[in-house]
């Protein structure tokens, strides 16, 4: 899907849209195929759970050699327990679920096993010069850290655990290592925790930057879109004011004899039926053709996100008022853009699934009906045919309570239903936490 939007159609009241500049086009291309947040999430878990896994591998000689000083108990119990959570974290990172939860359950257990290995210790002349096994862990927990909790959070745990470490590995369960020699290791370990968070850090906020630029871009090229369509219709209709409305003044400043005044007449007569059908960028009192509304739904879609499904259900057949098309549009639009924000969890990579239909049904109605927008009947000559169009955004991401969506945010309560409701139509929103979320937006014909 390219784009660049075209016209689909040049009847009265079809949506008019032109190749916005190329310029855009082009920014949200380079855009797209960038690092977004979900994507560097994503790298971040994964590569952290195999980078667990593997550099907890070098802790089975440094266990096996512990046998001498370390109770047999904790010594079965501590490296199973840990071993399970880390294959925990590997499984939440495949599956993109709870992986932040696991990488802090095990940065909390390693902490307490940490703390509590004087209790695990049985023979402490035997542990004379050794290390606590669990510092080739250290820099395991200090990278899911960086990955799990937030910078202030994580900074205070990579400095406890290496305070731990050091107050440790100086007494005699820890080895009775000299204390400058503590602090060297300390040293070192706190360098590997900056850097991890570091790392981190900044590869979230280039993220950041890479998503505000696109949305930034999204909004300029739906901008300049709109206004190039009105500025393609507004050279129409002056082309159409110098070739009809100048000729017919120049021919009525030169009429001179009865014959010439009668042309003249004529000709103004039908400028004037010229720029009453003229186009507008979107006519609100004319009707819109349901197959051109769904081609303009379709990309717009698409130009939001080329990942979002775009089904139609019915014949594609009939025509609705401008109004209630533009809308339906509108609210579908919005619906979508509220999607693409909001229906991904932070935590994890954006594999929400988005799908836009679009159904239409026949309906019964009277043969001297009149379609009600708002409070304005249209009149019979631009009545809508007898057909209901309902539209239905949905996704598969983490959904919100309806009922806790506060007053101030417009975007559900003015964008979506206040404007279909304006229509005569109505807006149904159907979400549950976890669970997704589905925005209908129906419209079908008074007395129908």
């Amino acid at each position: 899907m390219t784009f660049a939007m075209r016209r689909v159609s040049e009847s009265p009241g079809s949506i008019a849209v032109e190749p916005a500049p190329a310029e855009l086009a082009s920014t949200l291309d380079r855009l797209r195929g960038a690092l977004s947040r979900s994507t560097v999430e994503r790298i971040l878990t994964r590569a952290a759970a195999v980078f667990g896994l593997v550099l907890s591998l070098q802790a089975i000689p440094v266990i096996a050699s512990s046998t001498t000083y370390v109770d047999p108990v904790w010594l079965s119990v501590e490296p199973e327990v840990l071993l399970a959570v880390l294959l925990l974290v590997v499984l939440a990172a495949v599956l993109k679920r709870g992986v932040r939860v696991m990488m802090t359950v095990f940065a909390l257990l390693y902490f307490v096993a940490f703390a509590i290995w004087p209790l695990c210790v049985s023979n402490t002349s035997a542990a004379l010069g050794t290390q606590p096994w669990l510092w080739s862990g250290i820099a395991v927990a200090m990278a899911y850290v960086a990955v799990a909790l937030p910078v202030p959070w994580a900074a205070a745990y990579i400095v406890a655990v290496t305070a731990v470490y050091v107050g440790i590995h100086v007494q005699p369960s820890g080895g009775s290592a000299e204390l400058k020699g503590s602090l060297l290791d300390a040293f070192y370990v706190l360098l590997i925790g900056a850097f991890m968070l570091m790392l981190t850090t900044t590869l979230r906020r280039a993220a950041d930057r890479v998503d505000a630029a696109q949305q930034t871009a999204m909004q300029r090229y739906a901008r300049a879109a709109r206004n190039h369509a009105t500025e393609v219709e507004r050279t129409k209709v002056d082309a159409l004011v110098h070739d009809s409305v100048l000729t017919t003044l120049i021919t009525a400043a030169r009429a001179e004899t009865e014959t010439e005044r009668d042309a003249a007449v004529a000709l103004s007569a039908a400028a004037l039926e010229t720029l009453q059908d003229a186009p507008g960028a979107f006519d609100l009192d004319s009707d819109v053709s349901l197959n051109d509304f769904a081609a303009r739904l379709v990309d717009a879609t698409q130009l939001l996100s080329p990942r979002v499904s775009f089904s139609t259900e019915g014949q594609i057949a009939g025509r609705i008022p401008g109004r209630v098309a533009d809308a339906l549009f509108s609210a579908a639009v919005q619906a979508l853009i509220n999607s693409l924000q909001h229906a991904a969890d932070s935590d994890a990579a954006d594999d929400v699934l988005r799908t836009v239909s679009v159904h239409v049904t026949s309906v019964p109605s009277r043969p001297d009906f009149v379609a009600v927008v708002g409070s304005a009947a249209l009149p019979p000559a631009l009545t809508a045919s007898a057909v209901e169009l309902t539209v239905q955004v949905s996704d598969t991401g983490i959904g919100f309570d309806v009922h806790a969506v506060p007053k101030e945010r417009l975007g559900l309560r003015v964008s979506i239903r206040e404007r279909v409701e304006s229509v005569g139509g109505s807006a149904v929103v159907h979400s549950m936490l976890g669970g997704g979320t589905s925005i209908i937006v129906s419209w079908r014909p008074a007395d129908s």
